[in-house]
């Protein structure tokens, strides 16, 4: 479609209100969703939990101001008649625009609020700027690149597409309006939204920063709407930009970008400020110049307890005396920390750059960011607060302080003000998801290793998926190993043991595979034919090794005798148990029909997923046995494994308890030595994929006790792959651990393999870190599922045979993992 009839397909959609971003899913919670919110408390508290992710860390008070500026944002999101708008300050204030906005904090307002789920809030307050009276130039606004950085949290380009022309014509008027012949774009300080600074107005690095990330926004915008000569010529404007920047604001002697009045007069101002920091959040300068940021931990520079400063201590007019309540001039300002914050990030993840700081600098940074954000009442008592500006040594809220002492009508405008971000930081600073277009997902925590031994940040909505990042440095606090994790919908799809940059793949919206594990750099990704299978294990380029002309198989038991393999399988055309033979496992002689449907009964119409063991007396096979909507599992035995004798005429195990519902099915039975006993691991509840794992055992095969705490394997809502059912398992002893290989359902109709371990078969079941360890493989032959497996090891290796589904074909493969060790943490 040609970008100017999407455009008009879509125009409308403003006027109408129509979200246009779908919400993510549920997905996998690793926190409890009731817990977080529980601590906030009511309806603000519940609002929250199901729109916001979750933060969990050692420093409740850290975590408690995390959920305050949560609580915050929520008070600013106003319903009006042109949608939902995000004001900066909650009581009206004369100079905000229509609905009580101000453009000035609108750019940390959208970074903030990309990482709430209901995308109405943001899709409504975007286009109230440009279509629905709001004033995006009243103060300096970076308007295209917050709707551009929202695009790269939501991976969805509609609305940026749709306003388009909008942040055009907005960046067409700032250059007619605000830039001079020099190619710099000027700004007065208090329409920066910076009163009574020190180095004034003039071409200020704030302005110009801005003006060069909206180019470079468009520009990518532009791409997206496949319009590449607009995207060209806002590159090329980006780069006048810039190097106006590198050329007229760099002070080589102060080592610092300043201001430069406008006029005759070409040189800097005489002061560092804050805003010096501020090309680097939109990633404006060249290499070399991060020996700035030397300044934010100087004690004459920056630095201070309750900091960062907005202009440099060593200046003779720093914290001058002045009659206004709101200053610019050394006081700290939570709206300037966090664009530091942002830019100091960005920094620290451009990998070849000579920073002066690193990460116990950021860490350090945002956690007197957070120590600020308190007040102490007159009684004592302590609460979260966040205002307008602070004394940067004391933490005294100054501007409150000075409306308090003057009784002035607005003395309480400043509470709860929002005119910063905070939640953002965490996400994409200190947790360090760093958001980009494609299906990579990327992670680079800035929390210095000792810091914490754990964190996690869980239900972050991103591409229309559920992210999850946690570190657990002994894997005790979360359960899932020790290092650090992130996981898409509950999927691992990523690991390593410390902290560093990790990436991983993320699946599209819809797709029915789990990702594959991604190896923390330095160092490969998935290679090697991995691409479908995580923690060692790969799929034979032979796949499928049975089916085809056979029509659909599924459902196999093996047996390796000598040097050959033999294959009981579920053959559905002949609604019979087949066997083949063969010497690799990958190539089989013809079947032939060892057990089919008994007329003489009423439970074995069709016959299926067999499990076949041999003992000194002979083979034994417990097998499912289906008709009227139920099934049943019955037992045979045979001499040679072909010719099966059934050892009566009713089953040995039907579908008895509640849970059980319509269907017991799957059997898989192991001879205990010990007990001198068989267990059975059975499936059962629906008869289309039953529900979960239940246990039996027996003296003789035949007459089963059930366990009295089935199902003793149930699915695990928290983890997405697998939520809705847990079946079919094949349960092997292995270096003193019953090693379960189990089917885990997305939803009824898309599977995945997954692995679990106990130490009695039966309770304290251990899922394996990197589950699901078996997926399918997107438009192969087993795109929609992977199902049944059955695993033998032997000669250094395992072999693991199971169902692929593509439609209403379903087939057989293999898949092999190297060495011994299946990749559980050791104990």
């Amino acid at each position: 479609m040609r970008t100017s009839a999407l455009l008009a397909s879509l125009v409308g959609w403003l006027s109408l209100g129509v979200t246009w971003a779908a919400a993510a899913g549920p997905g996998a919670r690793v926190l409890d969703p009731s817990a977080f919110a529980a601590r906030i408390g009511g309806e603000e508290g519940r609002w929250l939990a199901a729109n916001v992710p979750d933060f969990d860390c050692p420093d409740p008070g850290f975590r408690a101001i995390y959920d305050f500026r949560w609580r915050v944002f929520k008070e600013h999101i106003r319903p009006t008649p042109d949608g939902f708008v995000v004001t900066e300050f909650l009581p009206d204030v004369p100079w905000a625009g229509k609905h009580n906005t101000i453009s000035c904090a609108a750019g940390h307002h959208l970074r903030e609020g990309r990482w709430i789920r209901d995308p109405k809030v943001l899709d409504d307050y975007s286009a109230f700027w440009f279509r629905k009276g709001g004033e995006p130039r009243r103060y300096s606004f970076w308007a295209a690149d917050s709707i551009h950085a929202r695009y790269l949290a939501s991976g969805d380009p509609t609305l940026p597409i749709v306003l388009l022309p909008d942040l055009i014509a907005n960046h067409e008027a700032w250059e007619k309006d605000h830039r001079d012949p020099s190619g710099l774009f000027w700004q007065i300080d208090d329409r920066d939204g910076m009163e009574h600074s020190i180095g004034g107005s003039g071409y200020r690095p704030s302005i110009n920063a801005y003006m060069y990330g909206d180019a470079m926004a468009i520009a990518a915008i532009a791409e997206l709407a496949g319009q590449r000569e607009l995207a060209e010529s806002y590159r090329r404007k980006a780069e006048t930009v810039r190097r106006a920047v590198e050329e007229r604001l760099w002070d080589g002697a102060a080592r610092f970008y300043k201001t430069v009045p406008r006029g005759e007069r070409t040189s800097p101002v005489d002061v560092r400020e804050e805003i010096g920091f501020i090309p680097w959040y939109f990633g404006l300068p060249r290499a070399g110049r991060e020996v700035a940021w030397a300044q934010l931990t100087d004690p004459n520079g920056f630095a201070a307890p309750f900091g960062p400063t907005t202009a440099e201590r060593r200046h003779p007019r720093f914290n001058e005396r002045h009659d206004h309540e709101c200053l610019w001039n050394g006081p700290s300002w939570p709206y300037a920390t966090t664009q530091t914050l942002v830019a100091l990030a960005n920094l620290l993840n451009r990998e070849g750059l000579a920073s002066p700081l690193g990460t116990k600098d950021y860490f350090a940074l945002l956690m007197s960011y957070a120590r600020a954000q308190h007040l102490t009442r007159p009684d004592g008592t302590v609460v979260p607060w966040i205002d307008e500006d602070l004394d940067p040594d004391s933490g005294h809220w100054l501007a409150r302080d000075i409306l308090q002492a003057l009784d002035r009508p607005d003395k309480d405008r400043g509470r709860d003000y929002n005119h910063s971000g905070f939640c953002d930081l965490v996400i994409t600073g200190l947790v360090g998801l760093r958001p980009r277009a494609d299906r990579t997902v990327e992670v680079n925590p800035l929390v210095p290793e000792g810091a914490w031994d754990y964190f996690c940040l869980d239900g972050v909505p991103y591409h229309g998926r559920q992210l999850t990042v946690l570190y657990d440095r002994d894997g005790r606090r979360y359960g899932r190993g020790a290092g650090l994790r992130v996981l898409v919908d509950g999927v691992e799809v990523a690991a390593a043991g410390r902290l560093g940059r990790l990436t991983g793949k993320l699946p599209a919206v819809g797709a029915p595979e789990a990702p594959a594990v991604a190896e923390a750099r330095p160092g490969p990704g998935p290679a090697d034919g991995r691409e479908e299978g995580v923690a060692g294990w790969r799929k034979s380029a032979d796949n499928p090794v049975l089916g085809g002309d056979l029509g659909t198989c599924f459902d196999v038991s093996l047996l390796r005798e000598g040097p050959t393999y033999r294959m009981w399988f579920s053959w559905r055309p002949k609604k019979a148990v087949a066997l083949v033979e063969g010497t690799d496992g990958v190539h089989w002689g013809p079947p032939i029909i060892v057990l089919g449907p008994n007329p003489r009964t009423d439970w074995e119409e069709d016959i299926n997923r067999p499990v076949v063991v041999k003992r000194p007396d002979g083979y034994h096979m417990w097998y499912t046995g289906q008709a009227r909507a139920h099934s049943w599992i019955g037992h045979a035995t045979s001499p040679d494994g072909k010719a099966w004798t059934r050892t009566g005429t009713r089953p040995v195990l039907a579908p008895e308890a509640p849970w059980e519902k319509a269907a017991v099915m799957c059997p898989h039975v192991l001879w205990d030595e010990e007990t001198k006993r068989y267990q059975m691991w059975y499936s059962g509840g629906e008869q289309y994929e039953p529900d979960a794992i239940g246990h039996a055992t027996s003296a003789d095969g035949l007459s089963w006790t059930k366990h009295a705490d089935n199902p003793i394997f149930r699915a695990d809502p928290s983890r997405a792959w697998e939520r809705h059912k847990v079946t079919a398992c094949q349960v092997v002893r292995h270096g003193g651990w019953y090693v379960m290989f189990y089917i885990g359902f997305r939803d009824v109709d898309h599977a995945q393999i997954g692995l679990a371990r106990s130490r009695d078969g039966t309770s304290g079941w251990e899922r394996h870190p990197a589950n699901p360890i078996l997926r399918p493989g997107a438009g192969k032959w087993d795109a929609d599922a992977v199902y049944k497996p059955f695993a033998i090891p032997g000669d250094g290796r395992w072999r693991l045979w199971y169902n692929g589904r593509r439609g209403s074909v379903e087939q057989i493969g293999m898949a092999i993992h190297e060495g011994d060790d299946l990749g559980f943490p050791e104990r």
